[in-house]
């Protein structure tokens, strides 16, 4: 008997958990914390009981919304192994600790405003809990198949999206042969400029897919030349262009196109500061990870490739303040890139009012974040308890998206060549997975089923 259920992630984009039943065994495909405002965030709050049992955790990639769960997980007693990559496994070396580093910092801040409805104000784990939680992680080399049990096994297979990203695919016995259950995890678009395309699998039997941007075709223009004119128009007015990104994978991509842009004259050489010292981190570990780098990339073997000109890391907090001081035409890279909190904030109070300067978002933005409202227009916008006035002009660019748009997906499951009988869609916001469902059913004839939140499904009796 194989059953899954949706704990996390379903008709929403954040908090990836699904569990996994073979017979009377328990595994679970993800960890990740909820994110985005706060009636979403409160669910990292809420006892799961049907976690007590999981056997084994089996991770598709670092990001916090599908990994920040894990110190919680383990501070409640899971003590088996986590597998994952091993770029992924070195990735959470970094995110989970700075995580943990995060989530008492606000605790903290919350205390000393009394802006908690909870006396005192907790943190959901410490650094110190993330740091004793990576003694668990197991990383397996890709497209190697691991026994989880008798008739069980899984294998990694690169997907695309960032470092060490993997699709999970299992192998059960279904007492008439052998099948197979894919996860999706988040699939890469194949554009990345740094990351080598994901793999098209032949078949799986059953598949469960991400549907991020299920409801839209991103634009296939001249990323490079969009970046070029931002940058070129925001820093010849005197300003400075703010870049929101995720630490690993936008950030990394970003550095990148400046190196490239740098080195064929289309823009001067301007200083880039990257303030996130999780983000430098993880720039010195893209390096390492030759596997999943396009070759072009590691030709020089060197970190330099990912850095530009006149770059400067920005690792304490005092340089960071300095920097949001600093008025001289720049880049400033910094995260979170949904605006969820961290070093950006205080570049945006700064920045924002400044009709000279700009901000560009360059990867997905939840519904309700901060980052989501300024998208989509916000003149006025509360930061640090302040109000900031919106002066600074705007930009988005989804060709930047880590993330495969609904051509992209359709094109992939189109490429398998034994379809599945049955896709279950999950990771997206309401309108995104129902376009998704449409397309699939119609287009490509499969059945499709939207997961809803702690939906179970009962895969082979």
């Amino acid at each position: 008997m194989l059953k899954i259920k949706f704990l996390g992630a379903a008709m929403q984009v954040t908090g990836s958990r699904t569990l996994v039943q073979y017979n009377k065994s328990q595994y679970l495909v993800d960890c990740g914390l909820f994110q985005g405002p706060r009636m979403i965030r409160e669910q990292n709050w809420q006892p799961h009981g049907d976690l007590k049992n999981v056997k084994a955790l089996i991770l598709t990639h670092a990001h916090i919304d599908h990994s920040g769960y894990i110190p919680k997980f383990v501070k409640d007693g899971f003590g088996g192994p986590i597998y994952c990559s091993e770029g992924t496994a070195d990735l959470c070396h970094i995110l989970l600790p700075d995580s943990g580093y995060l989530q008492e910092e606000d605790a903290h801040f919350a205390n000393s405003k009394r802006i908690s409805r909870h006396v005192p104000a907790l943190p959901l784990y410490t650094e110190h809990d993330a740091i004793e939680s990576l003694q668990y992680l197991k990383p397996q080399p890709m497209d190697t198949w691991i026994e989880l049990e008798r008739g069980l096994s899984f294998r990694l297979i690169r997907s695309g999206h960032i470092l060490g990203s993997s699709f999970i695919q299992f192998s059960y016995d279904s007492g008439h042969g052998s099948r197979l259950l894919t996860f999706s995890g988040d699939i890469g678009n194949g554009r990345s400029l740094i990351l080598k395309e994901p793999i098209q699998i032949s078949e799986t039997d059953e598949l469960v897919m991400e549907s991020t941007y299920g409801d839209r075709v991103q634009p296939k223009g001249n990323v490079m030349g969009q970046l070029r004119d931002i940058i070129n128009k925001v820093l010849k007015r005197g300003g400075t262009l703010v870049i929101p990104a995720f630490a690993v994978g936008r950030t990394q991509e970003i550095l990148y196109m400046i190196h490239q842009l740098e080195k064929t004259g289309e823009i001067s050489k301007y200083d880039v500061y990257l303030d996130s010292p999780m983000a430098l981190d993880a720039t010195e570990l893209y390096m390492k990870h030759g596997d999943d780098l396009k070759s072009e990339v590691i030709a020089d073997h060197t970190v330099s490739t990912l850095t530009c000109a006149r770059f400067t890391p920005v690792r304490t907090a005092d340089e960071s303040m300095l920097l949001c001081m600093n008025t001289d035409p720049k880049i400033v890279i910094s995260a979170a890139g949904m605006l969820t909190g961290g070093r950006i904030m205080h570049h945006l109070k700064s920045k924002l009012p400044d009709p000279k300067s700009g901000v560009l978002f360059v990867g997905y933005q939840v519904e309700g974040t901060k980052g989501f409202l300024l998208k989509n227009g916000l003149t006025d916008i509360r930061i640090h308890h302040q109000n900031v006035t919106v002066e600074a002009e705007i930009f988005s660019s989804d060709s930047l998206s880590a993330h495969a748009d609904s051509n992209d997906i359709i094109r992939w499951i189109n490429g398998l060549n034994k379809k599945p009988s049955k896709i279950f869609l999950n990771h997206g916001e309401k309108s995104a997975i129902e376009a998704l469902q449409y397309r699939i059913k119609y287009e490509l004839k499969i059945d499709t089923v939207i997961a809803n939140p702690d939906e179970e499904f009962v895969i082979d009796k």
